[in-house]
């Protein structure tokens, strides 16, 4: 799966990227001393690849707060970017951890897109299932 930002609606993923962006900044804990800018950015960064998800593969938003997507099967994913292949492990040693933490509810599913930037094109690096210890490619 490729894509760009030019393949989605810009209006829907500056939406999304900002409501997410606001949740982050209005709660000192998430905003961990970042400005406003850098949060939208980054935020926009990751909601590329949920937008597309959205648009073109009939994914639904999750509504819940700083939760992603779900798939067509009803399956809540979590959507990952970096900026390259080496830094996978380092998203799943994070993901790892975070599942670990059962407050949080983190889904089963994880989506690993790489792009340098937002404006770049993006590439499915893989899909993981967690398998009650880590995440374990499933797909690529």
């Amino acid at each position: 799966m490729k894509f760009s930002i030019r393949d989605i609606d810009h209006s829907a993923l500056a939406r999304r990227a900002k409501e997410e962006a606001t949740q982050i900044f209005n709660k000192p804990s998430t905003r961990r001393n970042r400005s406003f800018n850098e949060i939208f950015s980054t935020s926009l960064y990751g909601h590329v690849a949920e937008q597309y998800l959205i648009e073109k593969e009939s994914f639904t938003d999750d509504p819940r707060p700083y939760k992603d997507v779900i798939n067509k099967n009803g399956e809540h994913v979590e959507v990952k970017v970096t900026e390259g292949d080496y830094y996978v492990p380092y998203v799943l040693k994070r993901a790892n951890s975070a599942h670990a933490e059962t407050f949080r509810n983190y889904p089963d599913l994880l989506y690993v897109f790489i792009a340098k930037t937002f404006s770049d094109e993006y590439h499915l690096h893989g899909i993981y299932q967690w398998d009650d210890k880590k995440f374990v490619l499933q797909s690529s």
